[in-house]
């Protein structure tokens, strides 16, 4: 997926592993530091590079961060890949639960990942992708996830699909939000109540097709 914010792409494997160290360092340090908090220079001196070597494949920090966040919402495919060839036959309400599932324990296990996990960047406060022409993180996921459910999971078209995708990532993003605020681990209560949400709202809509 296109991202604005890289200079260049690595070709070399030395390069790939850099960027990858880069990308890494960036994630540890979100976790520690936060957000506003972090700066080119302290995921260069955790990456064991100097900062120009990340000016050579970023634009800065908006750059960095949304290259890390497409390395998030690809591993979610891949995490999503799986469980689906073990499911068998999908409908959209379980699909939804893995969708769900899934992102709670890479919120759980992935470093980086409650900060910048693609479908909800900052609730309310300024995004990190780049001005313009890039879309806003959940309108890619919107995307992604779709496609992936259509073409992938083999699951039937919806109503008004851009709208329902949209909907559901941000309701996701709300009660996981919640979830994580109360607990590191997130709230099992909460996450409960989010899935039962999920669950209602797909089936709802499969009743219409």
């Amino acid at each position: 997926m296109d991202n604005p914010g890289v200079r260049r792409r690595p070709v070399q494997k030395r390069s790939i592993d850099r960027v990858e160290r880069i990308l890494d360092a960036c994630a540890r340090l979100l976790d520690e530091v936060g957000l506003d908090a972090l700066t080119i220079v302290d995921v260069a001196r955790r990456a064991e590079v100097p900062s120009g070597t990340i000016y050579q494949f970023f634009d800065g920090k908006p750059g960095m961060l949304r290259e890390l966040a497409l390395r998030n919402l690809e591993l979610l495919l891949v995490r999503l890949r799986r469980r689906v060839a073990a499911e068998g036959a999908l409908t959209w309400p379980r699909a939804a639960e893995l969708v769900l599932t899934e992102t709670v324990e890479m919120r759980r296990t992935v470093p980086g990942y409650t900060v910048v996990d693609f479908a909800d960047t900052r609730p309310g406060g300024p995004t990190f992708l780049p001005p313009g022409e890039a879309k806003e993180g959940g309108d890619v996921l919107a995307e992604r996830l779709y496609h992936f459910a259509l073409n992938e999971a083999g699951l039937p078209p919806l109503p008004d699909p851009y709208r329902v995708m949209r909907l559901a990532i941000q309701a996701t993003a709300a009660a996981l939000q919640l979830a994580f605020t109360a607990s590191p681990q997130g709230d099992p209560a909460m996450i409960e109540q989010g899935r039962r949400l999920l669950r209602a709202y797909f089936a709802d809509l499969s009743s219409l097709g």
